[in-house]
């Protein structure tokens, strides 16, 4: 087991746990507490979640494994402390995340010089200042797409069931949920969810049966159809706005 703690980070066997119990809010986070000596208690860490039943998994998994007795020197003897490290899903996305970042200042900065070296500077004011609305487009059609993706994805093969109130409030309102296999999930409220049979504190969400954490609310035909006309109004005209000053300005200048 891998713990991170500052800027320090602990490789802990399980050997050198004596226990594990939920904590925090609503038992979303797990303390692990390692064997002491000389009948003193050892060390205890903390590992924030926030899920309540992967953070119930974790404490059964490791009270299952652990030993009945602890080591002589103590569990503390047993770990390794280690400089801090990055999973490699995480250097993977940054990677990702400078490439396409550096691929987007090339193309900007390569389209100023090459409007330049043409000796047009409208359309190089033009390129220059198109990259605001462009990028706003692309946002906001980006996140209306995703969004739509998801729920489509979802509407085929997703499992509907009740959500409850659980704490929050005014827009930020967070409602619990079982799924089919007893496991509890919380979700941040879309304000837009009905309500159950009118009380506030019951909402119909769909979740992803292979990734049960994962789920939308159920939300009314209507405010759907206003939602996509709003990104389809707003969004695709300021897209279509900075595409023109854009790749438009380098259209015409070739042909």
């Amino acid at each position: 087991m891998w713990l991170d703690h500052g800027e320090e980070r602990r490789r802990i066997p399980i050997a050198a746990v004596e226990g594990a119990r939920a904590t925090g809010r609503h038992g979303r986070s797990v303390e692990v507490a390692l064997w002491g000596t000389n009948g003193l208690p050892g060390p205890v860490f903390v590992v924030e979640g926030r899920d309540a039943a992967a953070a119930a998994r974790f404490v059964e998994v490791i009270n299952r494994a652990r030993p009945r007795t602890g080591p002589p020197r103590g569990g503390a003897a047993l770990v390794d402390v280690l400089p801090p490290g990055t999973p490699e899903a995480v250097r993977r996305r940054k990677r990702r995340t400078r490439a396409e970042v550096l691929t987007v200042l090339v193309v900007y900065l390569g389209g100023i010089a090459g409007l330049a070296l043409a000796g047009d500077m409208f359309r190089v004011i033009m390129w220059a200042t198109g990259i605001g609305p462009l990028a706003l487009g692309i946002l906001l059609v980006g996140i209306g797409a995703a969004a739509a993706r998801r729920r489509w994805a979802l509407r085929k093969r997703g499992v509907a069931v009740v959500a409850r109130f659980s704490h929050g409030g005014g827009q930020k309102r967070y409602f619990r949920y079982t799924d089919l296999q007893g496991g509890d999930h919380e979700i941040l409220a879309d304000y837009a969810a009905p309500k159950i049979g009118g009380d506030p504190d019951r909402i119909e969400v769909v979740y992803d049966p292979e990734e049960p954490g994962k789920a939308v609310c159920t939300l009314t035909g209507r405010t759907l159809a206003w939602r996509t006309a709003g990104i389809a109004l707003f969004g695709g005209p300021i897209l279509l706005l900075g595409l023109v000053m854009t790749v438009g300005q380098v259209v015409s200048l070739l042909f």
